[in-house]
């Protein structure tokens, strides 16, 4: 039986985007060269590399600290031991449930990069992301179904990840994903493999965060080559649009987009009420309490996404830096944890 006899699990989506012949076969962006190079001697295979047969404690701290801010709280201390094992389970198959989701958007686009992207070396390289994400998808879905189960993807990560497959222009794609969704990822990627102590987990990150970092280079690569020449006509869109995406991840971040149905259901299948949840964790907000990162955790949105937008030179009008002041979003610019990130896996081509 085929995806196609089940309609309910299918969505379809229409884009404005070109397709591009290219008939000069040289590589003209030798970064690109570079990076395609490493990207053929870094493919792995999941069966093979991967040891599938180890079991998982559902119990275990998959997840670090941070993922995990209610073990902080005073309502934590409230719930019963079982209810404190069913969460941890459930809390990490939705958060890597959304990992999941973004590694099939981000399928999409390099497949769609593919065909939209005018120069040659760059199709090369956007075809071997295409086989990266396949491997992501791959892993993270065989570790959640070993865990427990796949969650629902969340409102304001389907909506980036749509506005971005459907950019008119592919540098409005390449920064959507490249930038901020992969700049997400990898962040997450290594303060998870920093701290789980979960061996199956760490292993697999492992190998998914240096096709993470190749990804987030390519971005900041070809993007920057591309923005130095786009007429301001053409880059106002893409600067609008990375200013929106940015906003919207933000805003989630901080628990602007309100309550969530989908984690309503990690806390129904905890055995706990997702009004009492609500209620607690406002109380103890207004009380002070905040979630801390732990020393050395790299923070995804001043550390990798902005600095990123920075560097290949999506805020460097007046227009569009009056936009991100206006909605107090700061100006992150150094890149530092960036580069060390880049250079600790032989990576350092953006510079």
């Amino acid at each position: 039986m085929t995806a196609a006899s089940h309609p309910e699990t299918m969505e379809k989506l229409q884009s404005p985007m070109d397709i591009v012949w290219q008939w000069q076969y040289e590589i003209d962006i030798d970064k690109l060269r570079r990076l395609y190079q490493m990207a053929k001697a870094d493919q792995w295979n999941a069966d093979v590399e991967i040891n599938w047969d180890r079991t998982i404690d559902p119990s275990a701290d998959v997840l670090d600290p941070e993922r995990m801010p209610i073990k902080t709280t005073k309502f934590w201390k409230t719930l019963s031991k079982s209810q404190q094992e069913a969460f941890g389970a459930h809390n990490a198959a939705y958060m890597l449930s959304q990992f999941l989701h973004g590694e099939q958007g981000a399928l999409m686009v390099a497949a769609a990069l593919v065909h939209a992207v005018p120069d040659y070396e760059a199709k090369l390289y956007a075809a071997t992301q295409a086989m990266d994400e396949a491997r992501h998808v791959e892993v993270f879905e065989r570790y959640i179904k070993k865990l427990d189960k796949i969650y629902p993807i969340e409102h304001f990560l389907k909506s980036v990840l749509d506005k971005t497959l459907t950019q008119p222009h592919w540098v409005g794609m390449l920064a959507g994903m490249q930038m901020i969704v992969e700049g997400l990822a990898l962040g997450s990627f290594v303060n998870m493999h920093q701290a789980t102590t979960e061996p199956l987990f760490r292993d697999m990150l492992g190998y998914v965060i240096k096709d993470e970092a190749r990804h987030v280079a390519y971005g900041n690569v070809y993007v920057k080559e591309t923005v130095e020449t786009m007429h301001p006509d053409d880059l106002a869109p893409v600067e609008d649009f990375a200013f929106d995406a940015v906003v919207a991840m933000r805003t989630a971040r901080y628990g602007g987009g309100g309550q969530s149905r989908v984690y309503d259901q990690v806390m129904l299948d905890s055995g706990i009420d997702p009004r009492d949840f609500q209620t607690n964790m406002m109380k103890e907000y207004m009380e002070g309490w905040r979630p801390t990162a732990l020393p050395g955790q790299v923070h995804t949105f001043k550390d990798l996404m902005m600095p990123q937008l920075v560097r290949a030179g999506l805020v460097g009008t007046d227009r569009i830096r009056q936009k991100y002041e206006k909605a107090q979003v700061k100006m992150f610019d150094d890149v530092s944890i960036l580069k060390q990130i880049e250079v600790s896996l032989d990576m350092d081509l953006a510079s």
